[in-house]
């Protein structure tokens, strides 16, 4: 058994496909099928079965699957642990963040990481929450910058801020000059929301349901500054986390407070790290950072 035919058999599973793998490993298509032979030679199990022309893990293969990517990350961990020993960089972050936190919380805890690690390398990947979840447990990912909830099991989770959630209308709204409101008072006022892959999405959409309320929802869109847009061209209103509220007085948008019949809407944003990573002397800052700049709002 290769450490190269491990990696090659994590990719076949991530991509679904030999091909895609392939191009991923940059290695022939007979290449990567015949190491894949040889691995479940060597094993003494079938890794896969072909199910409609489809690749599909066996039982073994699942098990298998598992503890490959944890051989992949310790391998990864030790070779990181090796570079990092006479650094000065500080060597490597690699950062997952959701794409409704990104733009509010790295340029500043970026700038401060350059500081004072000046030569890290500093990788971004910004998200849907699912997928940074198992980036991050594949050990592609450092640090996750999330929202609850998720499925903890792998991974160390710190809790860094609650993210109210506030009511946005266009100014010029009949609602604009209230102080507080409940949905029910929306009526069939028109929604603006994120696409449902994204976890605020789901969210917001269970709080209306504990609310007994349901928003009619008219455009649905890949990002919150589109949401802002249309609501500053007065297209419907939409409910938005605290982070993301524009505190310009001469913002064409007003955020009002929900009075809602049970919890406070808000999201709790937390870090994650899969337990037993090995984080790097700038990966560790940049923890730290993250815990002073947000703990102290939580």
């Amino acid at each position: 058994m290769q450490l190269h035919q491990l990696k090659y058999f994590v990719a076949v599973v991530k991509t679904g496909s030999i091909t895609k793998a392939a191009e991923q490993c940059f290695i022939s298509q007979p290449s990567i099928s015949q190491q894949l032979a040889k691995l479940e030679e060597s094993i003494g199990r079938k890794l896969f079965s072909r199910v409609k022309g489809k690749l599909i893990l066996t039982d073994p293969g699942h098990i298998f699957y598992e503890q490959a990517c944890n051989i992949l990350k310790n391998v990864e961990d030790a070779k990181r642990r090796v570079s990092d020993f006479d650094s000065s960089s500080g060597g490597s972050v690699n950062i997952g963040i959701l794409p409704t936190l990104a733009p509010f919380i790295l340029p500043t805890t970026l700038m401060t990481l350059s500081k004072n690690f000046s030569e890290a390398i500093v990788t971004v990947r910004e998200e849907i929450s699912e997928a940074l979840i198992a980036a991050a447990i594949s050990g592609e990912i450092d640090i996750l910058v999330e929202a609850l909830p998720f499925d903890e099991t792998c991974l160390n989770v710190e809790p860094l801020f609650s993210d109210t959630f506030y009511l946005a209308v266009n100014r010029n709204s009949p609602l604009a000059g209230m102080e507080l409101v409940s949905l029910d008072a929306l009526g069939d006022m028109p929604f603006i929301l994120l696409e449902n892959i994204h976890c605020l999405t789901r969210q917001i959409e269970q709080y209306c349901f504990n609310e007994q309320f349901m928003p009619k929802v008219v455009f649905q869109v890949s990002q919150l500054s589109t949401i802002k847009l249309l609501i500053e061209l007065d297209y419907g209103v939409s409910i938005l986390p605290s982070i993301a509220i524009d505190r310009d007085p001469s913002s064409c948008i007003r955020y009002i407070n929900l009075d809602s019949k049970g919890e406070p809407p808000a999201r709790e944003v937390v870090l994650a790290i899969t337990k037993d990573r090995y984080l790097s002397p700038a990966a560790k800052y940049f923890v730290a950072v993250m815990k002073e700049q947000y703990q102290k709002t939580c």
